[in-house]
């Protein structure tokens, strides 16, 4: 468990992290991590009673993030998570469910009118007055955004959002958090402010289906999506900045601008991460793959394109680089 905290405004708790130890089993892991929660983020957020077969059945690693008074959490577990008390606490703050794997139940959050699941691929945005009820399936992965009230709940309070956490601003956000957590161990506070305030920004822009794309603070965010994109489409063939910025929607202009502070421009990163990958298949144990086979793989024009093009990356032919390695 590692953890740094820094004196925020108003007295709220600073920036902080804390890892749970991915092979950690049962109360060994789950304590620690609730110690530290209710000691650095307990009077702001204080947590539920989880049930005791959460507690001593506990599989899983969770991970928290705190920028002043916003914090993200994430849990990846193969126990189920549930909750026996949830006290009676008032609340004022906007929670924001996305589903990585498996599901979460909420039992009738406030002013949802019945339960919400919160599925993989999905994601669940409401404001909390009082705390609910939830369980998990029992192979969870799941990101948990929790705001202040005041920032979100004109946007949430009476109307909860549902959603595809493959929308263009759930990518977004989704790669701006990716970002601070991290980084987050590097912040000071004047960044760790930034970073909150454009976690903000890109909640807004959640609910309201759009976001700011000229805002400068949101063009690492941005980059950092059409990153993620491309490296889940590098044997697409399909796969250009214009294909990416219609995902998305944003302009190949205001792509570009985003890549354009950057070491390189978003075609060398596709070109780069293909080369990677071919790279990587031809040198595996076992590898039969040709190069002529590479260069179409991951298409290039031919295969002396491809040996061009992966010569200049990695001053070797396919050929003599496999030798290398090998």
């Amino acid at each position: 468990m590692s953890g740094r905290q820094l004196p925020g405004p108003a007295g709220t708790v600073g920036t902080f992290t804390v890892d749970a130890d991915s092979t950690g089993v049962g109360r060994g892991t789950w304590d620690p991590f609730i110690d530290t929660w209710n000691d650095r983020m307990g009077d702001l957020y204080p947590l539920p009673e989880f049930s005791a077969s959460t507690v001593d059945g506990f599989q899983g690693t969770m991970r928290s993030v705190s920028l002043e008074d916003t914090a993200v959490n994430e849990l990846w577990a193969s126990s189920p998570v549930s909750t026996r008390a949830v006290g009676t606490y008032e609340h004022d703050q906007v929670r924001l469910y996305v589903g990585l794997r498996g599901a979460v139940a909420l039992q009738d959050p406030h002013d949802q009118g019945g339960d919400a699941d919160v599925s993989a691929g999905t994601y669940f945005m409401h404001h909390v007055v009082t705390e609910n009820h939830f369980h998990t399936t029992p192979v969870i992965g799941t990101r948990i955004f929790i705001f202040p009230g005041e920032a979100l709940r004109s946007l949430v309070a009476g109307k909860p959002r549902t959603g595809r956490a493959t929308s263009p601003a759930a990518q977004i956000l989704m790669a701006h958090t990716s970002m601070v957590q991290r980084t987050v161990s590097a912040l000071g506070p004047a960044g760790a402010h930034a970073a909150r305030n454009a976690l903000l920004e890109l909640a807004k822009g959640l609910v309201l289906d759009h976001f700011d794309d000229r805002e400068p603070t949101f063009t690492p965010a941005l980059a950092q999506a059409a990153r993620n994109l491309a490296d889940a489409r590098l044997t697409d063939a399909e796969l250009s900045p214009a294909a990416v910025a219609g995902q998305l929607h944003v302009s190949v202009r205001t792509l570009q601008r985003a890549f354009a502070g950057l070491d390189e421009s978003f075609s060398a990163y596709i070109r780069r991460r293909r080369l990677e990958e071919a790279a990587a298949a031809l040198t595996a144990s076992g590898s039969q793959l040709s190069v002529s086979e590479a260069a179409a793989l991951w298409h290039f024009t031919d295969s002396s394109h491809f040996i061009r093009a992966f010569k200049k990356q990695y001053d070797a032919t396919p050929a003599q680089f496999a030798r290398r390695v090998t």
